[in-house]
């Protein structure tokens, strides 16, 4: 662990809300464009639900949250990233049964680990309509009221990245004495990680809802040594988002073991939740936006200082509030920011936004593409 600073996320006064203060969205200066095997209409295909992403070197791994793999994807062309393989989850970690994995979060550590986080959430059955006799719509409320199991989104586990044949940089299950892990899913709760969420006094009650009505979800992870940072879409919790840090142990045959106590921050990012995390240096970059399906302001956050900001406190929070950089644009119906990666290369500091939902112009489906954006750090 890093020696503890006495440098922390200043805490500011708070001020109210006025729209008329938002700074103008931040306008894309480039476009990223993703192409991928098979069709964008396949039930579990990556294009239309992109959650996560993480460059190593310029290989880009993403995922989306309706399947339970990794995509890998290379420069092919300037500004085109292709030549897609799939790494399948549950074949690398050794997982079983079957269940949506709801993957929401990529993350490269320096040690050539790659880091998966699953949502940890519950959800609603979509419900199923009938005509009643004077015409209206009826719905089985049994049916509606019965949330699914959270096992196989109670995922978190870390990949062994290496060099394969073909001289591309892959995940793996095994690389020497280096092994895939996860921590242990269970009946119940999910996982001993789960558990601490229920468990927790502020996230508690949450994981009894569906994360689409402000139930518990984890969209962003940022690993730094040997330290894991979650990301809570929801809940929001007196207008402050949430960001776990567990104590995660690895072990020699790569079992990833949760420690007794469950650190949560408090971060005041104007009433958004947490869409995704990443390190740059030792700050920590937010992507916020709304804790629902629903549209609304998206931004970009800096936590200056937060490799060396440790929690202190198991039963008092500080509120950190980090500093705001930028609003990024926002469509209505499409185009949710929902994964942020830097973009390899080049002159400045460049962020690739991703989205969830993308706007039908984002995708060319002869090809199987969807575009990215290109936000300036600076500017």
């Amino acid at each position: 662990m890093p020696a503890r600073s006495q440098r922390r996320c200043p805490l500011l006064p708070r001020q109210s809300f006025n729209a008329a203060r938002l700074p103008a969205p931040r306008a894309a200066i480039g476009h990223l464009r993703l192409e991928f095997a098979g069709a964008p209409d396949e039930e579990d295909h990556p294009i239309n639900d992109l959650s996560g992403a993480a460059f190593v070197g310029t290989t880009l791994f993403v995922a989306g949250d309706e399947g339970a793999r990794i995509e890998r994807l290379v420069p092919t062309a300037p500004g085109v990233w292709g030549e897609h393989r799939a790494f399948d989850l549950a074949a690398l970690l050794g997982l079983e049964g079957e269940g949506e994995i709801d993957v929401e979060g990529l993350a490269y550590a320096e040690d050539d680990w790659l880091w998966v986080t699953g949502s940890h959430a519950r959800t609603r059955p979509k419900p199923k309509r009938r005509e009643g006799e004077d015409g209206a719509a009826r719905i089985d409320v049994a049916r509606m009221a019965d949330l699914k199991d959270t096992q196989a989104r109670c995922l978190l586990a870390r990949l062994p990245l290496a060099v394969g044949a073909d001289g591309r940089v892959a995940p793996v299950a095994r690389d020497g004495k280096r092994r895939a892990g996860h921590v242990k899913l269970t009946k119940g709760h999910g996982s001993k990680l789960a558990r601490l969420f229920a468990e927790h006094p502020l996230t508690g009650p949450f994981t009894r809802i569906a994360a689409k009505e402000g139930g518990l979800d984890i969209e962003g992870i940022a690993v730094a040594g040997g330290r894991v940072a979650l990301g809570l879409r929801g809940p929001v919790v007196a207008d402050f988002a949430l960001i776990a840090e567990p104590v995660i142990v690895p072990r020699k045959r790569g079992r990833l073991t949760v420690g007794p106590d469950l650190a949560l921050r408090l971060v005041d990012l104007d009433g958004m939740g947490i869409r995704d995390l990443k390190l740059d240096g030792d700050d920590l970059v937010i992507l916020a936006g709304p804790t629902q399906a629903i549209d609304g302001r998206c931004a970009v956050f800096r936590w200056e200082g937060w490799r060396h900001d440790l929690p202190t406190n198991a039963t008092e929070a500080a509120v950190h509030r980090p500093r705001h950089l930028f609003d990024l644009p926002v469509r209505m119906g499409f185009d949710r920011p929902e994964a942020i990666e830097w973009l390899p290369g080049g002159a400045g500091r460049r962020l690739v936004v991703l989205h969830d939902g993308p706007c039908p112009d984002r995708v060319d489906p002869t090809r199987c593409a969807v575009t990215g954006d290109v936000i300036a750090l600076a500017g």
